[in-house]
Parts: structure tokens; C-alpha cells; sequence
């Protein structure tokens, strides 16, 4: 059927041919946006090399610039004009951050420290999301935010004439996203005061407050925290600081897209990829996603400036099927996603588990990943925070259109699919503008890239 004038045709994966190459991700989407806050509260300039252009980044350099920052764009990242920890008074104004779930939360935290008027609000599926967990944190120590319509959902005002938050104590419990937190953790270098959070049992996404900590550090923010005798972070304390990076800050790649290409090598027999710029002890939640391939049959190897990731044995036997996994993601919800659906090319029932996050994402991520695999002939279960996958069958003709439902994670999941497969036709390609505008390009290079069987 073609598409309806104005629409944009499915994007085709074809079964792709036993490749050998070396790809370099774009820049870390967390990394980007914890970054471009840092660096409009920095004093001086800051360059933030290698950074991601998406969307999503775009959307909250955007939102930068209406609280008074100068942002500059170039293609390999933003120069940060920075306000030296306090934000610059001025009239009302209105920002949309789209569909961007982390932008949007980390703009609310930013308005609570400019003295003027902000009214943050987003798309039709983010007015959807939930944001009350971040408003409550930030008016427990002192912000001024109102809702505008619907309590609990965007769009808010957020009035930051009467100072900066306080800072103090907060009292965290189970939220619905760790971007509240980590909003407010990024804030705290400018509040008037030092912000200790203490979690009511295991914290949300730790790994992403894990990785709020480092950014912070890596500027020169004072965080200290305290753990159990088994790790679990209890309590996080920063105190009031001009963020400093020295000038400069190198963006290292998105672990988030390298894992498509880390997959790509695992389900396309004989294939073999370098992740390249990708730091082995990176802290990004979703290294333990690519490390969850290795129980599905790759092999992650140390290369010079980076990973390599091929499957075990090197075998170029199309018939050859992945090791069903059982896996616990609660740690690397993102990259849950191209696990679950690696795992429809499995040769027995794989599990994932710890997806409590999901359903609040650009999409209701569990139930339209359900949806995607059946529609390439294997069988889904689900509950709130688990899945199960039973394969396709052996010598099933895969022929499917996968909507995505807007998600971009969805989209190229499915897509890395097609690789093995074949038969799969992604609509709304262009959703994965979000976090990795290049994708398809990268994916047509990947399907050209018969340098050589591995061996």
C-alpha cells in the first residue's frame, strides 16, 4: 500500500550478509544532557566535544537558551556560554520540549534556579508522562511550581523570582523515573545551600544517579555518598559549586547505540564489529546490556581505543540461533529493549525482567514490544515489569510492518532485527531522530559492509 500523501513510507530491513567493521556511535544522549546543564551553570565557556545532536539534546539546548544562556550548535556538538551559577533575571517565557522525557524534567530543575517566569510543557505524549515525583522533590526545598491544567501533568510555571531552591534534605522513596532525581542532583550545584538525598529503600535506576554523580565530578562538584555493605546507594550530598570542566568536555559515544551495533554482530552469524571510542569501564547504564549479550552467545574483547564484539566461535551458519537469556535490566531499561528483541532469534524462552520503568517511556515500551514480535511470528508474554519470548520458529518467513509507536529505542531494535530476519518493515522511521539521527545511515552502511568472514 503506498503511504498517504505526506507520510513517510516504512523503512525496509533486508537480511544482511556477514559483515566486518568498526563503528563510532554518536555522543552519549545521559552524558550530552547532564552536560549542557553543567555547562550553562559553569562560569566562562565550554566547549562540549562530540556531543550528540538529536532531538532530544536540541530540545534542552533550546530550553538553555530561553533562561538566558548563549548556546552555540555546530555538528559535532555545543559551545556553552555559561552563567557562572546564576541565571540571568528576565521576562516570561514558554518552553516545549517535545517528546523529550529527560529534557523536560531537567528544564523544570533549571527554571527553579531563574529568576523570572518559565512555563515548561511538552507533546501530546509527554503531557501523558508523569512529572509530579520531580515536582514534589523540587518543591520540598523551597521551588515555586504550580500546574497550569491537569495536576500531576505538563504543562507547569515554575516561578523562580523569589531565589533559588534552598537545598537541604529530601527524603526519596520509589519514584517513577530516576530523571527526577537526577534533575535535582544537577540543580544542587547552584542551590543556595547542600543537598543531601536520602532513598527509602533501593533507588530507581541507580545506575543513571551513578552516572548524574560522575558528570558532576567530572566538573568539579562536591558529591559524596554513602552505600550499604552491599552497595545499594543510601544517600547522596552535593554541595553548592560553579561547575568547571576546564574549558572543554570530551563527550564519550552513546553505549545506548553502540549496543544496536554490538547486537547487529551477535544475530548476523560470521559478523564482527569495533565499537570504537567506547571506553570498556565506561559508567553508562547500558555497558550491562552489552555485557547481557555475552549470555546470548557474544564474545567482548578489549581493541585499541575500544570493544570488539563478535559471536562465539565465529560461526557464519545462517541456521545458527542465540542463547535464550534471563536477564535482570532493571539497571539498563533503555537497552532492555534490543535485548528482548535479539531474543526472538533465540533457540529457547528467553525472560527480562526489572522493566518497572518502561511503561512511562515515549511509549508503553513492554506492551508494543510485545506487540512487535508477534508480529515477526514469536510469542510474547508480559506483566508490569517482565517478558517472556519464545523465538520465531525455525523456518518461518518473517513479513512485518513493526510500528513503533513514536519510540525511537523501539524502531532500531526492531530494525537490528531485520539484519538476521529480513522481512521487516519499520514505520515512522524517522522517530529515531530522538536519540540517533544517523541510524539508518549507519544501518545501510552495516548491510554493505562484506569486507570478509570472520574467522
Amino acid at each position: 500500500m503506498e503511504p498517504a500523501f505526506g507520510e513517510v513510507a516504512p523503512r525496509a530491513v533486508d537480511a544482511c550478509s556477514p559483515f566486518v567493521r568498526a563503528v563510532r556511535a554518536p555522543g552519549s544522549k545521559s552524558v550530552t544532557n547532564r552536560a549542557l546543564v553543567l555547562a550553562a551553570l559553569a562560569r566562562g565557556t565550554t566547549v562540549l566535544r562530540n556531543a550528540l545532536r538529536s532531538d532530544d539534546t536540541d530540545a534542552l539546548a533550546r530550553a538553555i537558551v530561553a533562561l538566558g544562556v548563549q548556546v552555540t550548535e555546530s555538528d559535532d556538538g555545543f559551545t556553552v556560554h555559561g552563567c557562572g551559577g546564576r541565571l540571568p533575571a528576565g521576562g516570561a517565557v514558554h518552553v516545549n520540549l517535545g517528546d523529550g522525557g529527560t529534557p523536560t524534567r531537567f528544564a523544570v530543575a533549571l527554571a527553579a534556579l531563574a529568576p523570572r517566569v518559565t512555563v515548561i510543557d511538552g507533546s501530546a505524549r509527554m503531557r501523558e508522562r508523569p512529572v509530579a515525583d520531580g515536582v514534589d522533590l523540587l518543591r520540598a526545598i523551597g521551588a515555586r511550581i504550580r500546574w497550569v491544567g491537569t495536576e500531576g501533568r505538563l504543562p507547569v510555571e515554575v516561578d523562580g523570582r523569589g531565589g533559588a531552591p534552598m537545598g537541604g534534605q529530601l527524603h526519596v522513596g520509589q519514584v517513577a523515573s530516576s530523571q527526577f532525581v537526577s534533575a535535582v542532583m544537577l540543580a544542587a550545584c547552584a542551590m543556595q545551600d547542600a543537598l543531601s538525598i536520602e532513598f527509602r529503600g533501593e533507588p530507581t535506576s541507580a545506575s543513571y544517579l551513578d552516572l548524574t554523580a560522575d558528570e558532576l565530578r567530572a566538573w568539579r562538584v562536591p558529591v559524596d555518598e554513602i552505600r550499604s555493605s552491599g552497595a545499594t546507594l543510601r544517600a547522596v550530598r552535593i554541595r553548592p559549586a560553579v561547575p568547571d570542566a576546564g574549558g572543554a568536555r570530551e563527550i564519550e559515544p552513546d553505549a545506548s547505540s553502540a549496543l544496536y551495533w554490538a547486537a547487529a554482530a551477535v544475530l548476523v552469524p560470521g559478523s564482527a564489529v569495533t565499537l570504537t571510542g567506547l571506553p570498556e569501564r565506561s559508567s553508562q547504564p547500558d555497558m550491562l546490556a552489552i555485557r547481557h549479550l555475552a549470555s546470548m552467545g557474544a564474545v567482548l574483547e578489549a581493541a585499541p581505543g575500544g570493544m570488539r564484539v563478535h559471536a562465539a566461535g565465529g560461526d557464519a551458519d545462517a541456521a545458527a540461533r542465540l542463547r535464550p537469556i534471563v536477564a535482570d535490566c532493571a539497571a539498563c531499561p533503555d537497552g532492555a529493549l534490543m535485548l528482548i528483541a535479539a531474543a526472538a532469534a533465540a533457540d529457547g524462552t528467553s525472560r527480562v525482567v526489572g522493566l518497572g520503568t518502561l511503561k512511562a517511556k515515549e511509549s508503553d515500551r513492554i506492551a508494543a514490544m510485545a506487540e512487535g514480535l508477534r508480529a515477526v511470528g514469536a510469542r510474547a508474554t508480559f506483566g508490569v515489569d517482565w517478558i517472556e519470548i519464545d523465538p520465531i520458529p525455525l523456518g518461518h518467513r518473517v513479513d512485518a510492518v513493526i510500528d513503533p509507536h513514536g519510540d525511537h529505542r523501539i524502531a532500531m531494535s526492531f530494525a537490528i532485527l531485520g539484519l538476521r530476519t529480513g522481512g521487516i518493515r519499520v514505520a515512522n522511521p524517522g522517530c529515531v531522530a530522538k536519540s540517533y539521527p544517523g541510524f539508518w545511515d549507519e544501518l545501510d552502511r552495516t548491510s554493505r559492509a562484506h569486507l570478509r568472514p570472520f574467522a
